[in-house]
């Protein structure tokens, strides 16, 4: 991976993806064929190798062996690094090492759990703030790309902890940040909807995806499909309230939906049924 041939770096990106796709599947395999506690779900995971979790069960399922997690320590900081490698020139659709190890980063975080939350937190910490784009850049890749995977129950503080930070980035003046920052968002408002406090983020959260609205093609269909998270999300946590017709997002409606039809107005030609705007103004 730290080779400066790229097909190289790309090759070793892929295998360690492919690793932890496969021990997530084996993980998710054995668990449906297992009637395995929390108790002993938490021991699995912490004890990688041990011998009485090798080999295959009944119905020939096999145990995980946790490989990806033993070679986390040395794998991780260099995909970080690798995050860092963006290329600004690149075209629409073209592969490259850092969008690879911000995939093998997500893999990653669902095939080990909570262990990928302390290797990825200090470089998100050194970087977020840095003067260098590429850098702030990499932090909120790596940021988004470990929200799915650990227990929620490590993750909503952090989240609430860099929410503020991530809205007010909305606005960074390299378009990059900012779509990846709006992708980083939507990705919080799908997995991690509870760590959103309505009287704390949703004002200044809906305030700033709205404005991308009217920003370059990528960051309106990011901002497109987080409002269309927050949405679903939000609906979801009170559908069953009493208060259902008037929920948290009731107030923002009519300026969410005038900005999703300013888009498709401006795109006029372009849109279609499956194009993101239209896909919120549906929710």
């Amino acid at each position: 991976m730290k080779s400066e041939e790229e097909s190289v770096a790309l090759q070793a990106i892929e295998f360690w993806t492919s690793v932890a796709e496969e021990e997530t599947n084996l993980e998710s395999d054995y668990l449906d064929a297992q009637d395995v506690s929390h108790a002993e779900l938490v021991c699995l995971r912490s004890c990688a190798l041990n011998v009485t979790h090798q080999g295959l069960l009944d119905g020939d399922v096999e145990v995980p062996k946790y490989f990806a997690k033993i070679a986390l320590p040395e794998v991780v900081p260099v995909l970080l690094q690798l995050l860092t490698r963006q290329d600004e020139d690149a075209e629409e659709g073209e592969w490259n090492v850092s969008m690879a190890a911000g995939t093998c980063l997500a893999f990653l975080a669902q095939a080990v759990h909570d262990p990928i939350v302390p290797a990825v937190i200090p470089f998100i910490e050194a970087n977020i703030k840095q003067s260098d784009w590429h850098h702030r850049e990499a932090a909120v890749m790596a940021f988004g790309s470990i929200l799915v995977g650990p227990d929620p129950t490590v993750l909503t503080p952090l989240v609430n902890q860099a929410l503020p930070i991530l809205i007010g980035m909305m606005t960074d003046p390299q378009s990059q940040v900012k779509d990846t920052t709006a992708w980083t968002l939507g990705r919080i408002c799908e997995s991690l909807i509870t760590s959103i406090k309505p009287d704390v983020h949703l004002h200044a959260l809906v305030t700033a995806l709205v404005a991308g609205l009217r920003d370059s093609p990528h960051i309106i269909a990011n901002c497109c499909w987080a409002l269309m998270n927050l949405a679903d999300g939000l609906f979801e946590l009170y559908e069953s309230s009493e208060e259902q017709n008037t929920g948290p997002l009731s107030p923002y409606f009519e300026g969410i939906v005038g900005a999703l039809l300013q888009v498709t107005e401006t795109y006029v030609g372009q849109v279609t049924c499956k194009h993101p705007s239209v896909l919120t103004l549906s929710c």
